[in-house]
């Protein structure tokens, strides 16, 4: 073993080419002192570096904090978009089912109406049967059965008589002549139907066309 450039030999004394010094002889204090400045060096040293790896982990635990919150973000993002996405899909689909229901319902209105002037002629030829008393039992039996079939598949079709409100109403009549009355529980009261008024389904096909009383503030006494 070398120290100073000097030898130490298996009696723990050291030796040159002139002369042989034991290691006890020495000054322990010195070799003590020297441990101690090496050992301090190496301390500090070691605990620079503990603190540069310190930092490094709050760096890199700050990165991963970062990109956590980024993640949580995009997930949260995410999400909105699969709600809305739904949503927006969910409102489609009432909708297109709405309209094809409206078009369900609705695509005879025109043909409907075509059909309603028929409907008008067969009463009409009924009537004029009863009026004039006509002795063609067969003819007006044969008109009323045709007229209850076909207005039997007008309902069939979701197509029906408003003849059954007796208060007139602007949204399913046309007024088309008024009497005056002084009775007031008669006013708004539909005296005669002109034309029969139908419904396709919930909506106004024909209005029915009506006489209807109105009540006469001026002849009150």
């Amino acid at each position: 073993m070398y120290l100073l450039g000097k030898k130490m030999n298996n009696n723990n004394k050291y030796y040159n080419n002139k002369e042989n010094i034991n290691i006890d002889s020495l000054d322990n204090k010195e070799f003590k002192d020297d441990n101690f400045c090496c050992d301090n060096i190496n301390l500090k040293k070691i605990k620079d570096k503990i603190l540069l790896l310190k930092e490094e982990i709050n760096i890199k635990n700050k990165l991963v904090n970062k990109l956590k919150n980024k993640l949580i973000d995009l997930k949260k993002k995410n999400i909105d978009i699969i709600l809305r996405n739904k949503a927006d899909i969910e409102n489609m689909r009432k909708l297109n089912e709405k309209n094809i229901s409206k078009i369900y319902k609705y695509s005879l209105e025109k043909f409907s109406k075509d059909l309603l002037s028929i409907v008008d002629n067969l009463k009409s030829s009924i009537l004029v049967n009863k009026n004039k008393k006509l002795n063609s039992y067969i003819n007006f039996k044969g008109i009323s059965l045709t007229l209850k079939n076909f207005l039997m598949i007008l309902k069939k079709f979701g197509i029906t008589n408003l003849n059954k409100i007796n208060k007139f109403d602007p949204n399913y009549h046309q007024a088309m002549s008024i009497s005056y009355t002084n009775d007031k529980s008669k006013d708004n009261k539909i005296i005669k139907v002109l034309q029969d008024g139908y419904m396709i389904n919930d909506r106004l096909l024909r209005p029915a066309m009506v006489e209807v009383f109105k009540y006469n503030n001026d002849n009150i006494k």
